[in-house]
């Protein structure tokens, strides 16, 4: 079996580093301001919850290809997902009933998000689930409509062709949007 977790000594699990560094990568694309404005995302909650989410998902999709440590390393990023949603409700001021109540309905749209981009990327149907999720949120649909489409395309491209050590490590690239 393939271990491609950093060797790195610290009393935090290699799987959870790797999948924080790995969350870190993902989250700070998601909110490059080159995706919201004018022809972009509406700069809202519902945008940039959308668009983290496609960038997890197209991951979580990625890592099946990796047995069982790419299994590991998905379970990793979901708990370091819910870890921050935690963390960002409690600094909205919501007591622990409170991030309790939002975490389950934020966890099952981000669960039915991941299903539907993996079933698309399954399908080789990636642009229709875009549609179907991120258009809603875009300010112009006809002018950003197809650069969204080819970079969705191109960040799936990119995860497929990068081995399991690369993937754990956030080697890897993003492609141009524009």
């Amino acid at each position: 079996m393939l271990k491609f977790f950093s060797r790195l000594k610290s009393k935090e699990r290699p799987q959870t580093r790797d999948a924080r560094r790995l969350y870190q990568k993902l989250m700070a694309q998601s909110r490059q301001p080159v995706f919201y404005g004018q022809a972009g995302l509406e700069d809202s909650y519902d945008g940039r919850m959308e668009w983290l989410c496609l960038h997890l998902a197209l991951t979580l999709h990625a890592l099946r290809g990796h047995g069982v440590d790419g299994a590991s390393l998905s379970q990793s990023l979901y708990d370091v997902m819910v870890d921050d949603f935690d963390v960002a409700l409690r600094e909205e001021g919501l007591s622990d009933t409170g991030v309790s109540r939002r975490i389950k309905p934020l966890a099952k749209m981000f669960f039915a998000r991941a299903k539907a981009y993996h079933e698309a990327a399954e399908a080789g149907a990636l642009g229709v689930t875009t549609q179907r999720h991120i258009f809603p949120v875009l300010k112009d649909q006809a002018k950003s409509g197809k650069n969204f489409a080819q970079y969705v395309d191109g960040f799936a491209a990119n995860l497929a062709n990068v081995d399991g050590q690369a993937l754990s490590n956030a080697q890897f690239s993003f492609p141009k949007f524009g």
